[in-house]
């Protein structure tokens, strides 16, 4: 049957206002003329003046809808297989919507959330709703377009992350008219990590892939395995200073102390930020995002080629800061680059990224954008430049469980034991297509066991080079003293940030749907238990059945009750 019903009239109870009597014809009984101008119209019907209509009547004894009078002759032909394309009988079950939202929340695009919810069914007619109707749903239920209810949203979030650990930290700043400019945000699991990753820490504000176009911040540190771990995060109303000294004076109001090493791209903002807000944070830029820039300063030199390989030769394999001003000298007359401004002022600030100028210091390892690129790379695979606001935070979940997860698998696999390492008495490097063996001295002292390298490996990122490791075993030391195992990248250590979860936000979907994933997983589990016995698999059905019934009866209790309630209330 194809009966696309309209209730055409409904009669009242006039005491308690509720529906007693309806009268639901086919839509193609009469012609009416539509509001809709025709050259607008979509999915027009035209009308045969089709007599099937059906009588129902309220039965206040047995509280429910009993029917009064059927007629389904209808004047038209009629298609069972069409019905599902008419907008009356699409309709998303819960089950379709839960399984949209993780979709859509992991970034999976809605053709494909479409494609798969299609094969589970058997295609797409057997679904009961179209591509559109899932589009629209993603659209109206999950992203928001307005701002301010889109901040809303995000203050939700923050504190329901409050309720469930409260040392979730979030801090947001109004301007004078109440709306928002920045927000701060640390899980509790990043800020107890911060006590053992908090030394180095790299910050970057490129990343803008949100509706709204406000910068994101993240605050990324390096774990005992060399991995980069979130340590924090923050939108930017705009990139000015005091935007910048806001977000810096609350993250280190969260984390109690700031950090010692803090590296970032080369924004002025930025930096006059961190000098005011982090004086005695030792600061310096990524080295990837000055040399990313040479084909667009300096790409229009007649010899750009042999330019960018003698400048990143300058740059790495200077060993003196003395060498390097020497050779810098020498490259400024080569190419004749004396009247560029952009080279001049790469010069002036050299000691904020020429590795030589920090060789000493401790950056556990921490080269260019690696960290941060890395960070948004998985934010990446995520968001898009339509994600709202409350989706973007929602995004942190993902990540801090996907670091965390990875953590545990490190840890899982060092308890296993450690690999063997070769080592060789020559470095080899490759310097314009050559390959020259490098020599470093190596300083040891045969009573104390002291060593220092002059390549600074140890200085810079805590961890022994191959050139000390061959001296240990030239003078017999086979056991490394206890000095050059720093703690920081010990295995053995007990960190309390490991018993720390991390927040999860079980309350993003309506409680229905909540209580739904959770009789979901019920089911399933007991589903995967007895699959391998016909005999088996009829004994959970017929639980099921009976227990559909029991509901059912629960169910017309309930609103017997309700209504006789209702009649009590109205005539007292």
């Amino acid at each position: 049957m194809e009966l696309i019903d309209e209730i055409r009239t409904t009669t009242f109870d006039k005491i308690t206002k509720a529906p007693i009597n309806q009268a639901i014809h086919c839509n193609r009984d009469v012609i009416r003329e539509s509001r809709v101008k025709a050259p607008t119209q979509k999915n027009t019907i035209s009308a045969t003046g089709c007599k099937a209509r059906i009588y129902v009547k309220f039965d206040k004894d047995v509280q429910d809808w009993v029917l009064l009078k059927v007629d389904l002759m209808h004047s038209h032909p009629c298609s069972p297989k069409k019905a599902v394309h008419y907008h009356e009988y699409r309709q998303l079950t819960m089950h379709m919507k839960c399984v949209i939202e993780d979709n859509d929340e992991v970034g999976i695009r809605p053709n494909k959330i479409f494609l798969a919810l299609s094969n589970e069914v058997g295609g797409p007619s057997n679904l009961g709703f179209s591509e559109k109707d899932l589009r629209n749903y993603i659209t109206a239920r999950l992203r928001n377009n307005n701002v301010n209810a889109d901040v809303r949203e995000m203050m939700s979030y923050f504190r329901r992350m409050k309720d469930i650990n409260p040392d979730f930290f979030y801090t947001v700043e109004l301007d004078d008219e109440c709306k928002f400019k920045s927000a701060v945000w640390v899980d509790a699991r990043c800020r107890a990590s911060y006590e053992y990753y908090g030394d180095v820490v790299s910050v970057d504000s490129t990343y803008r892939r949100n509706r709204h176009g406000l910068p994101f911040v993240s605050f990324v540190g390096v774990n005992h395995h060399g991995r980069s771990t979130l340590l924090g995060c923050a939108l930017l109303g705009n990139e000015e200073i005091a935007s910048y000294e806001w977000v810096f004076s609350q993250w280190v109001k969260c984390m109690g102390t700031a950090p010692q090493c803090i590296i970032t791209d080369q924004c002025r903002f930025k930096y006059h930020a961190i000098k005011n807000t982090l004086p005695d944070t030792r600061h310096r830029w990524y080295i990837w995002h000055i040399m990313n820039k040479l084909p667009s300063k300096l790409g229009g030199y007649r010899r750009y080629g042999a330019l960018y390989v003698d400048l990143n030769n300058i740059v790495w394999n200077s060993r003196t800061e003395e060498s390097f001003e020497d050779n810098w000298a020498d490259f400024i007359d080569e190419y004749n680059l004396h009247n560029n401004t952009w080279v001049s002022d790469l010069y002036d600030d050299r000691r904020m990224w020429i590795p030589i100028y920090f060789k000493g210091e401790f950056w556990s390892a921490m080269r260019s954008t690696q960290r941060s690129e890395s960070m948004h790379a998985f934010y990446g695979g995520y968001l898009h430049s339509k994600t709202s606001l409350v989706q973007f935070v929602h995004e942190y979940d993902n990540v801090l469980g996907f670091k965390e997860q990875r953590e545990l698998e490190d840890d899982a696999a060092d308890s296993k034991g450690g690999s063997l390492v070769c080592v060789t008495m020559e470095e080899e490097k490759l310097v314009n297509d050559t390959i020259l063996c490098v020599s470093y001295d190596v300083h040891f002292d045969h009573s104390t066991q002291e060593l220092r390298c002059e390549c600074n490996l140890f200085e810079s990122s805590g961890v022994l080079c191959c050139h000390c490791l061959e001296v240990f075993h030239s003078y017999k030391v086979y056991k490394v003293p206890s000095c050059y195992v720093l703690p920081r990248w010990s295995k053995k250590i007990k960190r309390k940030h490991t018993y720390v979860k991390s927040s999860h936000d079980i309350s993003r979907s309506d409680e229905s749907h909540v209580a739904f994933k959770g009789l979901c997983a019920h089911f399933y589990s007991v589903a995967q238990e007895f699959v391998g016995d016909d005999e088996e698999t009829t004994l959970p059905h017929v639980a099921l059945e009976e227990t559909m019934a029991k509901l059912a009866a629960h169910h017309a209790k309930k609103r017997s009750e309700s209504v006789s309630k209702t009649q009590t209330n109205i005539g007292s």
